[in-house]
């Protein structure tokens, strides 16, 4: 794995099984991510981004199953094989390393909490202990602050310097909480006694949180239900929890969907710049080349479950490589000129075409596209595809 590389994922294969048939959604998908870059993964929708995403994060959804390759995630010096993480590694991970806008906001936020309570859960999840310590020290403080006003600030300064701020029960519940805040005797005492420092700063995180996706007056957003939010400001909402716990690898599954231009607009500009203040990975799955072209540093081109073409932004737009990239730029509406359309239909992912999946579609097909499948290859520095026009064979 290439040092620059934040994610690998390698010959990956996902199947659903159903009464129809199995689908086969992946088939041996090849994907990498840089340190720092936006990836805009883009496709018809059906081809398979979403699976890919959710594969990343080992959230594919029954009947699928991944049956094949490997997914390497770095986080900080660490190298994890997705794929073999136990359950216990993977909770961890979700939230904290790696964090995914969904599609639909409203049907990921939960209809009978508030945004606090859903966003203090993610950060109780991963950053329970740092909020301890910070309700140890405010309560610290408090104590110093009413021995000033009842004693004179000479004897707190004193009290201070020895270190012998008297204890309360409240205090011990946030130090045991600290030491193992899982332990039978800490869910215990979390359960009932008040809290009141530690609940203030988890509150004043969520609203922090809220102010830097630039919701207006977070404090009020704060105590709203999901059905009292607009469409905008919900997808926000759902932003603020992705990066509750400020995640080396951001997913964003087309989360300007059904949102108005307007909208989009604002959404766009707050991932760029959430991608400079926290310096994330970000994986941008879309179906709109316009967003890839305004957003993306690389972009990965997806046509039913194989990736067939990976390359800088510039280069996809300059020029594609594959077939079936360059029939998805001409399709772009263009003031003056015919709308061009790619002929025929997406294949059924249940009884896929033999070798390469574009071949009933493509107009440089040739005999070996009917019968093997292109390798995924580099052919010139950095642009990758996977076409039988650039092989050996074509020599």
């Amino acid at each position: 794995m290439s040092q620059n590389n934040i994610l690998e994922v390698e010959n990956l294969n996902v199947r659903f099984y159903t009464y129809a048939g199995v689908v086969e959604a992946l088939d041996s998908v090849n994907l990498t991510m840089r340190k720092g870059e936006i990836l805009g993964l883009v496709g018809e929708t059906g081809c398979g981004k979403s699976v890919t995403s959710l594969s990343v994060m080992r959230l594919v959804p029954p009947p699928g199953k991944i049956e094949g390759g490997n997914i390497y995630f770095v986080a900080g010096s660490n190298r994890h094989s997705v794929l073999k993480m136990d359950d216990g590694s993977l909770r961890k991970m979700r939230g904290k390393d790696i964090s995914m806008i969904f599609q639909e906001p409203r049907a990921y936020l939960n209809p009978v909490y508030n945004v606090e309570d859903q966003i203090a859960e993610v950060l109780l999840e991963h950053r329970k202990e740092e909020f301890l310590k910070a309700a140890i020290e405010t309560h610290r403080k408090k104590r110093l602050e009413n021995l000033a006003k009842a004693k004179g600030a000479k004897a707190a300064a004193d009290v201070e310097k020895i270190g012998k701020v008297s204890s309360t029960f409240e205090v011990n519940t946030y130090k045991k909480l600290a030491r193992n805040p899982r332990s039978l005797a800490g869910r215990f005492l979390a359960k009932f006694s008040r809290q009141r420092y530690f609940k203030s700063e988890v509150r004043k995180e969520v609203v922090r949180i809220l102010k830097s996706v630039e919701i207006p007056d977070p404090e009020r957003v704060a105590r709203m239900y999901p059905h009292e939010l607009s469409g905008g400001m919900a997808q926000r909402v759902v932003i603020a929890m992705a990066l509750a716990c400020n995640p080396t690898l951001l997913i964003a599954d087309e989360p300007t969907t059904n949102l108005d231009v307007t909208v989009q607009a604002q959404i766009l500009n707050l991932i760029k710049q959430l991608k400079k203040n926290l310096n994330s990975s970000i994986l941008y799955i879309t179906h709109d080349l316009g967003v890839v072209a305004q957003l993306c540093d690389r972009v990965a081109v997806m046509y039913a479950g194989n990736i067939i073409e990976m390359t800088d932004v510039f280069k996809i737009f300059d020029k594609p490589l594959h077939p079936y990239a360059q029939a998805l730029l001409e399709s772009i509406p263009r003031p003056g000129q015919a709308f061009k359309s790619i002929r025929g239909l997406v294949p059924s992912m249940i009884n896929p075409p033999k070798g390469c999946r574009f071949n009933d579609r493509c107009s440089y097909a040739m005999e070996i596209c009917l019968k093997i499948k292109p390798p995924f290859f580099e052919a010139s520095k950095d642009h990758y595809v996977a076409c039988h026009l650039y092989g050996e064979e074509s020599k």
